[in-house]
């Protein structure tokens, strides 16, 4: 069996952040663990536990699968590259729209 690579889960947890356009202090707020703790664990310094494992993947919207084994990441590139098109080839008042629109179905998927 693999050891656990918490650098690799850190620098998940980074890259879920940065999508997000979060601060290290806005990300742990949302996880509900110290600033200082939530950088430990960005960098691997730090083991985290289940409980906090799980509170980090609610916390940036991320599921436990992802954080851990990093199938989402071609997911979460590919999603980026399609916003920075859109947002190259239409004018800021569309764009503007477009976030609104994604914004409203994420709301209500939260929901279902």
């Amino acid at each position: 069996m693999k050891n656990v690579d918490y650098a690799e889960i850190g620098a998940r947890i980074r890259t879920a952040r940065l999508m997000q356009k979060l601060t290290q202090e806005e990300a742990s707020e949302r996880c509900d663990i110290t600033t200082s703790y939530y950088g430990n664990i960005e960098r691997g310094d730090k083991k985290m536990s289940v409980e906090t494992l799980i509170k980090v993947a609610k916390g940036l919207n991320i599921s436990t699968d992802e954080l851990l084994f990093g199938d989402a990441a071609d997911e979460w590139t590919e999603a980026d590259e399609f916003l920075k098109e859109v947002q190259r080839t239409v004018d800021q008042e569309y764009f503007t729209k477009y976030l609104a629109v994604m914004k409203a179905i994420a709301s209500i998927i939260h929901k279902l």
